[in-house]
């Protein structure tokens, strides 16, 4: 809710969602509760919000990924759902842009 707050009073960008995404079980970090349990976790957490939503895609692939790659994936999705671009909000174009 800050970070959201925070970037919609500086004027440059637009928050339409917030995505939160559990890492894969082999990441590697000791203690780590199962993916499963993480991603229960984390949809009981964000159930009453209405603007951020869990992404169970990162713990569903065959092995952890990386930081790139899961941006890669939320970034084509958002394009595939929306139809928009993801760029900065100053960046002039004549498609819808989301910052």
């Amino acid at each position: 809710e800050r970070a959201r707050d925070y970037l919609h009073k500086t004027g440059r960008f637009i928050v339409i969602g917030g995505i939160v995404s559990p890492v894969h079980d082999s990441y590697g970090k000791t203690g780590l509760v199962s993916s499963r349990h993480r991603l229960t976790m984390c949809q009981l957490a964000v159930q009453c919000s209405d603007w951020i939503r869990v992404d169970p895609w990162e713990c569903y692939q065959d092995t952890w990924q990386t930081t790139c790659s899961v941006l890669e994936h939320h970034r084509d999705l958002m394009k595939r759902v929306t139809g928009c671009i993801l760029s900065n909000v100053s960046t002039p174009s004549i498609t819808p842009v989301i910052g």
